[in-house]
């Protein structure tokens, strides 16, 4: 279902840049990559400090982490369909 969305979302993006003239698209599609540029670096900077966490944390907190993440894990599934 999610995956779904997400399609109609780039057919959305697809049909906005098809029917615009050249030098749109080239500006899009640079305005595109850019965001994508920005989302990846704060996306690894995110999961960096994460693990700088983790390798700092107690035993005693990374289990209620752990656990904590479980739970989280089957709520999600309970949720989605």
């Amino acid at each position: 279902m999610g995956l779904e969305e997400l399609i109609g979302v780039f057919n959305h993006f697809a049909l906005l840049i098809n029917g615009s003239s050249t030098i749109a698209k080239v500006f899009a599609w640079i305005g595109i990559i850019l965001i994508s540029i920005v989302a990846v670096y704060y996306l690894v900077i995110g999961i960096v400090k994460l693990a700088k966490a983790f390798w700092r944390m107690h035993v005693r907190y990374l289990g209620l982490v752990v656990l904590m993440l479980g739970i989280v894990f089957i709520a999600i599934s309970l949720i989605l369909p």
